[in-house]
């Protein structure tokens, strides 16, 4: 609602994602998680349970949502 363009957010955070997917951090774990803006644990159920954000999907899908409603 700030931003008033929920869709390049939504974007954005597609590319983010798509970016960590083609070129994972190396040394990610789970001490270093909570500094990145898309989980590079990605596929541990466990650590979904103490996540402090709702999976990328999910954060992508709100903010479509936002623009249809």
């Amino acid at each position: 609602m700030l931003t008033d363009d929920p869709e390049a957010l939504a974007e954005a955070l597609e590319r983010i994602a798509a970016g960590a997917e083609a070129r994972p951090y190396p040394f990610a774990g789970p001490a270093t998680a909570h500094l990145f803006i898309v989980n590079p644990l990605s596929g541990q159920a466990l650590m979904r349970l103490f996540s402090t954000h709702p999976p990328t999907e999910e954060r992508i899908a709100r903010l479509r949502a936002m623009r249809l409603g």
